[in-house]
């Protein structure tokens, strides 16, 4: 079968939607052909080519204000009366990933993806909604706080091989909220320093500008 993964990170390197592909693509190594496109990076009708007789095409993204990244929802408003051309067959599969520590926060940009589904007159297959994205880099996936995410894409790479059709599953990581959020407080303390900032300057009120 093949398979088209489609990156909708704005960013050009390190980027969840990056890491969370590799490992789908570990999970179909030598089952599937699969190709790797960039929303942000490549033109739309190189895009378009690259779900050429797909079977499946996997959107990975983060979550912005829950919703697209904008770049991503004008690719996706340029394309859905004509993506069924090139691939009429095709299933579409969704992870994305937020920075909140619940999952549910990305029903929303999930349901996004249903309707252009649905506009596309293409078939739903499922979709994965990521809590706590920021922890990706903090173990291989599968392992540590991230055993639930390498089982959700363990599964969304079963049913992307066989043409199947899956629950949305939103998720947390394996990790405590409490101290997720301690640590998310101290990477904005130690983001604060190594600009300048001091901690109490970010809790100035009066240097808040009103409209």
């Amino acid at each position: 079968m093949k398979a088209s993964l489609i990156n909708g990170s704005p960013k050009k390197n390190n980027s969840a939607s990056a890491s969370i592909i590799k490992a789908i693509q570990i999970r179909m190594e030598h089952k599937a052909d699969c190709t790797v496109c960039n929303a942000a990076s490549q033109k739309q009708q190189e895009i378009l080519e690259s779900f050429d007789k797909c079977n499946a095409l996997v959107f990975v993204f983060p979550l912005y204000v829950d919703s697209l990244p904008s770049h991503l929802l004008r690719l996706l408003d340029d394309i859905w009366n004509k993506i069924a051309d090139y691939a009429p067959q095709a299933r579409i599969y969704a992870v994305v990933n937020n920075g909140f520590y619940e999952g549910r926060q990305n029903a929303a940009a999930l349901e996004v993806m249903r309707n252009f589904c649905a506009c596309a007159g293409l078939q739903w297959g499922q979709g994965l909604g990521v809590g706590a994205g920021g922890m990706i880099f903090a173990a291989p996936v599968g392992h540590g706080p991230l055993k639930n995410l390498g089982r959700a894409l363990d599964l969304l790479a079963e049913n992307i091989l066989e043409g199947k059709t899956g629950d949305d599953y939103l998720f947390e990581p394996n990790f405590p909220k409490f101290l997720y959020k301690t640590f998310a407080h101290l990477g904005w303390i130690w983001q604060a320093r190594k600009n300048g900032l001091k901690i109490r300057q970010m809790w100035d009120k009066s240097k808040v500008k009103h409209r």
